[in-house]
């Protein structure tokens, strides 16, 4: 199993909530507020870390990437420096979708 994920996720607003997609993994979550989002996404990548850990698996094993338009949403969209704190072998590098 690897030591270390390097994760990239959008930012957007969808309606009244926040939204954040992951890229290299299918995974989303969604908030009321930007800072709810942030512990969401935390919340979510650890408990695929620590289920995975439990059963000797790989915390994303069997996960599709998400689809192109996140990964342009990304791309098109401003980096977010420190979004979520580092997690135990997970970090996150977000971007805001323009």
């Amino acid at each position: 199993m690897p030591n270390d994920y390097q994760i990239h996720a959008v930012a957007f607003r969808s309606g009244s909530c926040w939204v954040a997609q992951c890229l290299e993994y299918d995974i989303a979550t969604q908030a009321k507020s930007f800072r709810e989002l942030l512990y969401e996404v935390e919340r979510i990548l650890v408990a695929h870390v620590l289920v995975a850990r439990g059963e000797g698996a790989d915390p994303f094993a069997g996960i599709p990437k998400a689809p192109k338009r996140f990964w342009e949403m990304y791309k098109n969209g401003k980096p977010i420096p420190d979004a979520t704190p580092e997690m135990p072998e997970t970090r996150v590098q977000m971007a805001l979708a323009a």
